[in-house]
């Protein structure tokens, strides 16, 4: 079963985003603040995936991105955006950032099969 590491600021997107992802058959863990998220990827499993609002209480998707690349976790990254023409997602992807994004009002539409592309057994 995969992990699924999701960083989210929103309680109620992390239980919706987890009981999508737990149906689909993957094991999410849901944390809200960038330190937890450090604790949290230090741990995953190689073909783990991380699922991360773009702009989070204490931080950001990008930075989490740029401190995994610097503790050198490669693990792929799916920001959630709240609007696809805006400067978040700009700032999310740039600079080899996030390996693809989802709208926050299509998360239940698009998280299970967006996370499904990156997702290594």
């Amino acid at each position: 079963m995969n992990k699924i590491l999701i960083v989210d600021a929103s309680d109620s997107d992390c239980r919706l985003m987890s009981g999508l992802l737990t149906r689909a058959g993957y094991e999410p863990i849901a944390v809200e603040t960038m330190e937890a998220a450090k604790d949290e990827v230090a741990k995953l499993p190689p073909g783990a995936v991380i699922v991360a609002d773009a702009s989070l209480r204490d931080s950001s998707a990008k930075e989490l991105i740029n401190w995994q690349k610097a503790e050198g976790f490669t693990f792929p990254v799916i920001a959630i955006v709240n609007n696809l023409n805006g400067p978040d997602l700009l700032e999310v992807m740039k600079g080899g950032g996030a390996v693809d994004v989802v709208q926050r009002a299509g998360i239940d539409k698009q998280l299970v099969e967006t996370v499904g592309k990156y997702a290594k057994p």
